[in-house]
């Protein structure tokens, strides 16, 4: 008999349903386990959840700097800790907790606080008896994620030095697992050929080639000035400028080509072969969002970071710099700076590349089933 898994996880963004996705095709994959997945907002107070959601995304992509202030002040035990417990109220309904009890499972991963808190509360009451475990979905744990670590049997983190942090913040060690964002297995180097990629899209490979990620999200087009910049710059590189699903993005950013007859910028829409392109790039542009920033990391691609969101994406920026993965050039004259810098004296770039050679991200997935697996197992 299959064992059953419930991911959970919030649309504040994309990141964490890309990642509930990733962990859902994997162990369903496996044949071992019955999965369902729940974005735990679709059973939110109507008017609460609504509100939540657009005014998280508003902040995000128009006013980081209120996003910023907003994170660092509920950045505490206390603030934190009311924080949970409203979004918790936001998502409190008849309607989820019948759709979660039906389903029985054995164990719930969360890949937003607000599932945690949700099932932590759930197993406080007595409603409830399933393993919980969370993977934090950016490179440091904000205090919002800790409310539930009572609860829990595992907490993912991203680095040995976070889990020095947490555990100085009273979490117990044993249960802090420093895995990883666990990320599809297509995101794995050696599935691909680097020279037949370069033939597939036509490419010598004697120039640099960049990856930008556009982004975009919510139709926001703030990628937009970096790319102009790029332009001017006249750097010599082939450029794949991707744009996702956002259809006036990418028609703003294909009119700004051809005006400047840009021949080496490659606009995309959205794409399904992230991969390939990661393959062949020799750095990537993009802002330090969690779930990009890591699949950058499985293919131990230099960073070039730009606006941010503030909040965890600060953290995300501190984490990357500090090691040496990635340059911030939120700045548009560092950035032209940076671009001209990386393609003109590859020094920087191999020095980079040193630096991401101590990276093992391809084993995330792999270690949190066996995890699961082992808590499921001593039952």
């Amino acid at each position: 008999m299959k064992k059953r898994l419930l991911v959970m996880y919030a649309t504040y963004g994309t990141g964490h349903k890309s990642i509930a996705k990733y962990i859902d095709d994997y162990f369903t994959d496996s044949n071992a386990y019955e999965v369902m997945e729940i974005d735990i907002l679709q059973y939110a107070t109507p008017f609460l959840g609504t509100f939540t959601n657009k005014f998280y995304n508003k902040c995000m992509y128009a006013c980081p700097w209120l996003w910023n202030i907003i994170y660092y002040m509920t950045d505490n035990s206390v603030a934190g800790k009311v924080s949970a417990k409203l979004q918790s109220k936001v998502v409190s309904s008849k309607k989820i907790k019948k759709v979660i009890l039906y389903f029985n499972t054995d164990v719930v991963i969360a890949t937003h606080f607000t599932a945690a808190t949700y099932i932590s509360k759930l197993k406080k009451q007595k409603e409830l008896d399933t393993h919980l475990i969370s993977v934090v979905t950016d490179y440091k744990a904000h205090r919002i994620w800790l409310d539930s670590y009572k609860s829990e049997d595992a907490l993912i983190v991203n680095s040995i030095e976070e889990k020095r942090t947490l555990t100085k913040r009273g979490i117990n060690p044993h249960i802090i697992h420093t895995f990883g964002i666990p990320v599809s297995s297509k995101y794995t180097q050696s599935l691909y050929d680097k020279n037949d990629l370069l033939k597939k899209f036509h490419l010598t490979g004697e120039r640099p080639i960049i990856l930008f990620y556009g982004g975009g999200g919510n139709g926001s087009t703030t990628t937009l000035p970096y790319l102009l910049t790029l332009i001017e710059s006249k750097i010599d590189a082939d450029v794949f400028f991707v744009c996702g699903r956002n259809q006036e993005l990418k028609k703003r950013a294909e009119g700004m080509a051809k005006r400047h007859e840009a021949t080496n910028i490659h606009v995309l829409g959205y794409i399904t072969n992230g991969p390939e392109y990661l393959t062949i790039s020799d750095f990537v542009i993009t802002k330090p969002g969690g779930l990009t920033v890591t699949e950058c990391l499985c293919f131990k691609k230099p960073m070039v970071l730009i606006r941010n969101s503030g909040g965890q994406e600060h953290d995300n920026i501190r984490f990357l710099t500090k090691r040496g993965y990635a340059i911030n050039a939120v700045w548009y004259l560092k950035f032209a700076r940076t671009l001209k810098r990386l393609c003109n004296n590859p020094i920087h770039l191999e020095k980079m590349n040193e630096n991401l050679e101590e990276l093992n991200k391809e084993e995330a997935m792999k270690n949190l089933f066996k995890l699961v697996e082992d808590i499921t197992s001593e039952e």
